[in-house]
This record gives structure tokens, C-alpha cells and sequence, in this order.
């Protein structure tokens, strides 16, 4: 519901703040008051719009902001989300500004949004019936969803079987799309990954080999210095001219401290160290020839090795600096490939479940069109009683259903028409000039189908022109029920509509400083018997209409 509207230098209206009741509100006063300037207001800031001629002359600009309460589940906040807006305790503020310098702002819960974002919020929360451009009974893309609301429970979880069916297909359809798009780069990663695949298996890399390589490299390049300088600690330690290696002078030292350890045992120690290194200069000695004699100079083991890591520097460029990383390359491109060649079989397993799915929608939506069919006559005849009760006896409606391009929603376009003078042919309801039978429509449409519809605010702008006797009472009536469910807003001229309001706001038009402007104020008491007997009886007031008035008020 719209729980308070502030407006701000719009129009007439200099500053007004309007604070509305959960059911049926009114809004009356004398013509010219700036009874359908609130309405106006109220168009603009659900998105209607913008015109400089609405900033109040001596102003710069218009400030209009609207405080919303919409019960959770509200399909407003599915929408919201996807805008990436937050909710707080279920409230919405609509707030818009138009700048005579032309830069105006839309902001909802204080987020700036483009003018479409911003109006879709708009749209899922409150209906404008009157001489407004915000009426969803204009755009026929609306009629399938009040003449599915119609239909019930039911018929509209059969509606839900069809947009899920049709979800379905469609992202199954969407999937073998974009695979038969990419069937030209599918053949082209096909033969790159191949070919890539090739050239490293052709390799026979093993994970290290690069730095293995590396290391025998150096050591081959640096062979004959090994050689010489490992043959030279062999001979110092062993295999010397007689008597100069370090295993001789090491022998001597050690026969020289045998001959005299009897004589000083306390040398047994030092004899047996001595012996020890003896021991370890032969050991030594034995591994350096042993090295030496396995080690040789190899020019051609060294250009082998070259020529395999420039191999390895090659395939580096391409797929990886290491061995490691042209080896991890490989099992990604293996995995692609493996991907790009299943995308065939993918495609039309595909096809196969696109058919069965798409089977499945139509089989369904024929269903729905079957059952919209049988709804229409009945949504037929409810609007046509309805009308007939608010004084449009000779009004036809018809509910024409023709085949289009499945969608969501089915394979129905749905479209209302209407004839509302004897003669005339039936005609879309968006080609009715006149604003009150557009309202009527409505007003019977939202009479049969209240409980079913999200709409938390229904805006009603003199659906009473031209309406008079037991018409009036009924359709005060209707806006009666309809307030039960839904918040009602009503701009009239009938008393009938007045009386039975849950709250009653007047509308003045003053003049102060030289300037006219508009105020409003909420009738209680004898305020109201007041303006009631004024709506009766203009500026005849008698007591006889003061106490029709008070009669109207208490029955």
C-alpha cells in the first residue's frame, strides 16, 4: 500500500504530504482544486512522464518521494534483487525529481536507476486508471496474466507447468545453439590440439629430464679439467713417485710410532688415530679411480645433450619454461580435446532432448489454450454483468485468443476488445478514448479477479464521470469489496463513493502572497457531513441535504 506521498513544488502544490489508509481512501473538493494534480503526481512518480510544466512557477524543481509497504513474496522483490537494491522491513521509497534544467533523478530506497529499472518497480506495485499513460489494462501484453488470474488455483499452476516446461527448452535449445555456432572453432581446436599434442609426445619428455639434462652438461663440458685435477689428488694421496704420496709419508710416520709405543704406551692412542687415516686415505684414494676411470670426455655425449635441451627450450616457447609446466600444458590440452571431440555426441543428444522437450511444452500450452478458451467465455459474461451494473448496459467484451510465437506464458496472444455503445464493433480496449469506460473496465476486471491480483494499490482518478443513481451505488460497492484485498484510491465527484471511504481526504485551492496553491486536509466528524452536503447539493446546502448526508455516513 502507499502508506505516505510527499510532494514538493508540483503544480499547484507547493508542499503537501498526504498519509493514506490500508483500504478505501477518497479524494474530493471543489473542480479546479488539484484533485487530479495529486494523481498526476503520483503517475510521475511511478514512472510517468516528466514535463518541466509540472515544476511550480519560481521553482527550479519538483520533488515527489512515495513510502510503500508490500507484503514479503511480492514479486517486486524478485525484481529488485536482480536491480541489486535492498528491502527493510517490507518498505519501499519511490522518490523523483524534475529539474527545469532537464537533469532528473530516479531513486529507489535512495539507489539512483535509469527511468526503465525504476518504472518496472513501479508497474508491479500500483495500477492508475483514469486519463494516465501507467493503466496496465492498456498494454495487452497484461491481458493473458488477468485472464490466467481469472482462471484460479488451478489454471495458473498449469500456467506454471507450461513456463517451467518451457524454461526448460529453451536452455536445452540455447545449449545446442551455441554448440552448432562453434562448430567452426570446434574444428579448428581439433586440429591445434592435435597437432600440439603431437609435437609433445613426440618429445618423450619425463617430468626432471631438463634439469638432469643440465647438470650432465656441465659436467661434460668441463670433463677434461675433472679428469686431470681427479688424477692428480689420486696420485698425492696414493699413487706418487715411491715414498712421496700421502699414503707413504703416512705408512712412515706410522711404522716411526710403532717402534717406540712398547716403550711409551700412553702413543697406543696416536698410533691408532693414524692408523684410521691410513685407513681412509687407501678407501679415498680407490674412489678416485674409480671416478677417474669412469669418467671420460665426450664431445659427442655433450652435443647430444645440447641438442635434446635446445629441444626442450623449443617446446618451452610454446607450451611452458619447464619440463613440468610443458607436461601440465599436455593433460589440459588432452582434456579439450577430449571435450571438443564428446561435443559432437553432446550436440545430438541435445537435439534429441530439445524435440522431446519442446513435445512436452506444446503438449502442454495446447492444454492451457484449451483452458483459457473455456475461461474466456466465463471472463466474458462476469465483465459484461459487471458492466451492465455500472451503467454500461450495451457493452460487449470479448476476449480474442489467436496463435503466437511460444513464449513462457504459452502459445496464446491474448487480447481484450470491447464495444461499448450499441453499433460499434468490438475494438481493442486501448483504442477507448474515453478514460471513465476505461476505468469501468477495470474496475469490473479488478472486481472479479481481487483476491488473485499482486497490485497493492489501485489508483481510480473520477470513475464516476457521467455515473449517477443505483450505477453509483454499485460501483461504490465494487470499490468497497475491492478495498478488502487491495489499497483503493478514488478521485470522485459522487457522494456515494465519499461515504463509504475509510478515510476522506479534502482538497482546497488558496490563494496567500499572491499565489494560488493547493492544500489538503483529512475529514472526520462534521467536516465531513460538510463536504458530503456540499457534494449533494453544491452551494444549495439545506438541512434536508446536511441530513441526507448524515444518513449516507451512518448506513
Amino acid at each position: 500500500m502507499l502508506e505516505r506521498l510527499y510532494i514538493k513544488n508540483f503544480a499547484l502544490i507547493e508542499e503537501l504530504t498526504v498519509v493514506f489508509n490500508e483500504n478505501l481512501n477518497v479524494l474530493t473538493g471543489e473542480t479546479g482544486a488539484g484533485k487530479s494534480i495529486v494523481i498526476d503526481a503520483v503517475s510521475v512518480l511511478l514512472g510517468g512522464r516528466a514535463q518541466a510544466e509540472y515544476v511550480r512557477t519560481g521553482t527550479d524543481r519538483a520533488v515527489l518521494e512515495g513510502v510503500f509497504y508490500v507484503p514479503a513474496q511480492h514479486p517486486v522483490y524478485r525484481y529488485m534483487e536482480e536491480l541489486g537494491l535492498e528491502v527493510e522491513d517490507q518498505s519501499i521509497v519511490l522518490a523523483r525529481e524534475i529539474s527545469l534544467s532537464g537533469k532528473n533523478a530516479c531513486r529507489v530506497n535512495g539507489r539512483t536507476l535509469t527511468l526503465g529499472q525504476y518504472r518496472g518497480v513501479g508497474l508491479l506495485i500500483v495500477d492508475i486508471h483514469g486519463q494516465h499513460d501507467h493503466q496496465s489494462l492498456l498494454n495487452p501484453a497484461n491481458h493473458v496474466d488477468i485472464l490466467d488470474k481469472f482462471g484460479g488455483t488451478e489454471h495458473l499452476q498449469l500456467r506454471k507447468t507450461v513456463k517451467e516446461c518451457f524454461n526448460e527448452w529453451k536452455t536445452a535449445r540455447e545449449e545446442l545453439d551455441s554448440l552448432l555456432a562453434k562448430e567452426q572453432e570446434r574444428l579448428q581446436r581439433i586440429d591445434i590440439l592435435t597437432y600440439q599434442l603431437k609435437e609433445i609426445d613426440g618429445a618423450k619428455l619425463k617430468p626432471g629430464e631438463d634439469e638432469e639434462l643440465k647438470k650432465e652438461a656441465i659436467l661434460l663440458a668441463n670433463a677434461e679439467k675433472i679428469i686431470h685435477n681427479v688424477q692428480a689428488a689420486y696420485l698425492n694421496l696414493f699413487g706418487g713417485e715411491k715414498g712421496l704420496s700421502a699414503y707413504d709419508l703416512v705408512s712412515k710416520a706410522l711404522a716411526n710410532i710403532n717402534e717406540v709405543k712398547k716403550v711409551d704406551p700412553s702413543l697406543e692412542k696416536l698410533f691408532a688415530q693414524l692408523e684410521t687415516s691410513l685407513y681412509v686415505l687407501e678407501e679415498t684414494a680407490g674412489e678416485l679411480r674409480k671416478y677417474r676411470d669412469e669418467t671420460e670426455f665426450s664431445p659427442q655425449r655433450l652435443e647430444e645433450v645440447e641438442k635434446r635441451l635446445q629441444a626442450i627450450r623449443d617446446l618451452g616457447k610454446k607450451y611452458g619454461p619447464t619440463v613440468k609446466e610443458v607436461l601440465e600444458f599436455r593433460e589440459k590440452a588432452q582434456a579439450e580435446l577430449a571435450m571438443w571431440q564428446n561435443s559432437v555426441q553432446r550436440a545430438e543428444e541435445l537435439e534429441s532432448r530439445v524435440r522431446l522437450l519442446r513435445e512436452a511444452y506444446e503438449e502442454k500450452a495446447a492444454r492451457l489454450s484449451t483452458a483459457r478458451k473455456e475461461q474466456a467465455k466465463k471472463l466474458e459474461s462476469k465483465v459484461i454483468g459487471e458492466l451492465n451494473e455500472l451503467a454500461m448496459p450495451d457493452a460487449r467484451f470479448f476476449v480474442a485468443i489467436t496463435d503466437g510465437e511460444g513464449t513462457s506464458k504459452g502459445l496464446d496472444e491474448v487480447e481484450f476488445l470491447i464495444s461499448p455503445n450499441p453499433g460499434e464493433p468490438l475494438l481493442p480496449v486501448v483504442k477507448i478514448a474515453s478514460g471513465g469506460e476505461l476505468s469501468r473496465i477495470m474496475l469490473a476486471l479488478k472486481t472479479i479477479t481481487a483476491d488473485l491480483d499482486e497490485i497493492v494499490t489501485l489508483i481510480f482518478d473520477e470513475i464516476d464521470a457521467g455515473i449517477g443513481g443505483k450505477a453509483a451505488q454499485k460501483m461504490a460497492e465494487k470499490l468497497k469489496r475491492i478495498s478488502k484485498s487491495q489499497q483503493v484510491i478514488c478521485v470522485t465527484h459522487s457522494p456515494i463513493i465519499a461515504a463509504l471511504a475509510d478515510h476522506h481526504l479534502l482538497l482546497e485551492k488558496v490563494v496567500e502572497g499572491g499565489r494560488t496553491k493547493t492544500l489538503l486536509r483529512l475529514l472526520e466528524g462534521e467536516e465531513r457531513v460538510d463536504e458530503l452536503t456540499r457534494m449533494l447539493g453544491g452551494e444549495k446546502q439545506t438541512d434536508d441535504l446536511r441530513k441526507h448526508a448524515l444518513q449516507m455516513l451512518k448506513s
